[in-house]
């Protein structure tokens, strides 16, 4: 930067270089540091200027009034700051402290600066009439404003959507830490506030217990929307094809299972699918692991939205339910997929399990695939050794469980964008069996997957189910230089 100003404007630095001294010269002298104020008040034009650079860098064109107005305060305060220090040169010019030597040299390097200072005022007024009066077309505010408006929005969507997901996480931890609340507050010698506290959270946990829970989605869910599609907003949510207009244009008069894969290390994709049922008319029914609706609060907020255990009998339930309840989300793949994750590749595993696909046809239900783009992009999962006992963990717990991090190292997902392609439904009254019902929907599934991933980015991204052959995963340059060789190992 130095090297730049002083080959592109040897001036402005030989003008620095002049107050830089001045200042060193009143700070080495005795009884004058109060010069060093009126001084340092000159680099207050630089603060209007930082805020017309700004103005700039976002697009506000010159001849808006307030960039106008701006100009003009730059204008007249380079003029009063400059100007100011003369009268206070008049006045003390008699005092004995004005003319000690060390302020020699700060005088002569700020006669250097003020006639720097006159140049730059004399260009300046040559140039004040273009300077305030700019050549341009009038752009209304909502023009003008458009590029910091869009960065508002964005920036007050991303703060929705970390207070949605705070308070999701949140709710998975009320039982946890009202426990060890409750567990610190019986010691003896624990402070009041603690026991309190350990108090009003066990009783939200007991009530959360006592009172029923929904057994659907609750139509107040519909109020929600809005906020619910902010959080979208931020991961830039779409639906391939023709966004919501696929899931209003459903037959009223079928049951509908949307069979979602991968599942992620959270099902935020499934989330997202609930999101735009309910926006385009529908209370969604989502089955899960039932360890999910057992959890206290956590589990009551899913039920809110249409949460069901993931059984045969509940499944069933559910596709029979009449519009707007006639649509069944769920993640065929499992926890399994949460455990394989991969950068250069999409794995799924919904081929393992072909019971969904047999309740869709004993309930005459459309069976719809649809593929979550982005949706193991979101997190950093462990992989190897520690991968496979958590995954043997959760799969004996009925509960995910596994080690990762987020965006900054909290549970929130990194910024990368999601989509769900849908696949071309299957009527299952048409199919002999389950089977054929689930041969065909893995076909729509991948079919579904190559025309839509080009829309989404994906160009040489490809989908392989588990069991098939798949190509080695790219090597970790971080694993590289922390591995021990062997030979290594024997030399110690």
């Amino acid at each position: 930067a130095l090297r730049g100003t002083l080959l592109s404007n040897p001036l402005m630095l030989l003008h620095n270089a002049s107050m830089v001294t001045t200042i060193a010269s009143i700070l080495q002298s005795k009884g004058v540091a109060w010069l060093a104020v009126p001084i340092l008040s000159q680099t207050l034009p630089n603060l209007l200027q930082e805020l017309l650079r700004y103005c700039g860098s976002i697009g506000l064109p010159a001849v808006r009034p307030e960039v106008r107005g701006l100009r003009f305060l730059w204008f007249t305060s380079f003029l009063a700051s400059k100007l100011a220090i003369v009268p206070t040169w008049l006045r003390y010019n008699d005092v004995a402290d004005m003319h000690q030597p060390n302020l020699f040299y700060g005088k002569l390097s700020y006669l250097v600066c003020f006639a720097l200072d006159l140049v730059f005022m004399r260009s300046a007024v040559q140039d004040l009439p273009r300077f305030l009066r700019p050549a341009g077309k009038f752009l209304p505010a909502a023009l003008a404003y458009k590029k910091p408006l869009q960065g508002a929005r964005a920036a007050a969507s991303a703060l929705v959507a970390a207070s949605v997901l705070g308070t999701v996480f949140g709710s998975y931890a009320t039982g946890p830490v009202a426990l060890v609340l409750l567990l610190l507050g019986l010691r003896s010698g624990s402070s009041r506030a603690l026991r309190v506290a350990a108090g009003v959270l066990s009783s939200v946990v007991a009530l959360d217990q006592l009172l029923p829970q929904p057994r659907d989605c609750l139509p107040a869910a519909r109020f929600l929307s809005p906020i619910f599609k902010a959080v979208l907003k931020v991961f830039n949510f779409k639906i391939f094809p023709e966004g919501d207009h696929f899931l209003r244009s459903l037959p009223q008069d079928r049951h509908h299972l949307l069979a979602t894969t991968p599942h992620g290390l959270f099902p935020w994709g499934a989330g997202a699918l609930v999101v735009s049922c309910i926006d385009a008319g529908y209370y969604p029914n989502l089955v899960g692991s039932s360890v999910l609706g057992a959890l206290p609060v956590a589990g009551r907020l899913l039920r809110c939205l249409g949460f069901h255990p993931a059984n045969r009998k509940e499944i069933l339930k559910c596709l029979k339910k009449e519009y707007p309840r006639n649509v069944t989300i769920i993640l065929p793949g499992g926890i399994r997929e949460m455990f394989q994750i991969r950068e250069d590749i999409e794995i799924s595993a919904a081929n393992l399990h072909s019971g969904f696909a047999e309740l869709a046809k004993e309930g005459d239900a459309m069976l719809v695939p649809a593929y979550g783009f982005g949706v193991s992009q979101l997190y950093k999962v462990a992989r190897g050794p520690l991968a496979e006992f958590f995954q043997n963990l959760s799969r004996k717990l009925q509960v995910s469980i596994a080690l990762f991090s987020g965006r900054w190292g909290t549970l929130l997902p990194y910024p990368y964008e999601m989509a769900c392609a849908m696949g071309e439904p299957i009527d299952t009254r048409k199919c002999r069996d389950g089977k054929e019902a689930h041969r065909l929907y893995l076909q729509n599934l991948r079919a579904a997957f190559e025309k839509y991933k080009k829309d989404f980015g994906w160009v040489d991204r490809d989908l392989y189910f588990e069991g098939e052959v798949m190509p080695d995963p790219p090597s970790d340059p971080l694993d590289e230089c922390t591995e021990l060789q062997s030979s290594s190992l024997s030399k110690l």
